[in-house]
């Protein structure tokens, strides 16, 4: 089994609703056969009030991102070319799984997924070993980020390789998924509602993880609205 990530830039002549369309509909229908996880989740309207919580070194941001499971990429890649007549253009990863905190995904099928998804792209510092990099995150960040947020789905995804040589060389790309409020709220992002000595705890602990392995000049972060098809 494999699963891809795939960056998408919605085509500047496709309409927004087409696009979704296309993406939650057209697509999984066209590649049933071959697939056994799809989602996907968009940059829209409905996490517009997220917009704080945007960074992007590689601007513009994409307008979605899908996530599918096949049994192998050999047999599958020539099927990604269905979003080039949606897409002005696609970056692809496969990537290795880790789900950290899960939800019950039955109740999301077919269905907005309740809250936002922020879906996070990480580089690795050239100053930092690749195995000093994946421990601090695995070994350390990783019960930070529970402990310190309101995140109710955690999804860890490593980088296996690259599908398109001019993409960014990320390592890394997360999936966290918190309660709406917690899209302009501090308090609420950070699990520390109504208390503001938590919250400055809390975010002095997170963001002196984040100084051991992130390079800020090199990520991108991006809300969504998350719908799982199958």
């Amino acid at each position: 089994m494999e699963k891809i990530a795939i960056q998408i830039w919605k085509n500047s002549n496709i309409d927004k609703e087409d696009f979704k369309k296309f993406l939650i509909n057209d697509v999984p229908h066209s590649l049933k056969d071959y697939i056994s996880s799809y989602q996907v989740n968009l940059a829209d309207e409905d996490v517009k009030d997220a917009a704080g919580l945007i960074q992007s070194c590689y601007p513009p941001s994409p307008n979605a991102i899908v996530f599918l499971k096949v049994k192998s990429l050999f047999h599958f890649e020539q099927r990604l070319s269905i979003f080039e007549s949606h897409a002005k253009k696609f970056f692809s990863y496969i990537i290795s799984e880790s789900k950290i905190i899960e939800a019950d995904d039955s109740k999301n099928l077919d269905r907005r997924t309740d809250g936002f998804s922020q879906i996070v792209f990480l580089e690795k510092p050239k100053n930092i070993e690749t195995f000093d990099w994946f421990d601090h995150w695995t070994h350390h960040h990783t019960e930070i980020a529970i402990e310190t947020q309101s995140n109710f789905i955690y999804t860890q995804n490593t980088v296996v390789r690259r599908l398109n040589k001019e993409s960014p060389n990320f390592v890394a790309i997360i999936e966290e998924c918190f309660p709406s409020e917690a899209m302009s709220d501090q308090e609420e992002f950070y699990a520390a509602k109504g208390n503001p000595t938590l919250l400055k705890k809390n975010v002095e602990i997170m963001m002196e993880s984040c100084s051991k392995f992130i390079d800020f000049s090199k990520i991108e972060v991006i809300p969504t609205s998350r719908y799982l098809v199958i």
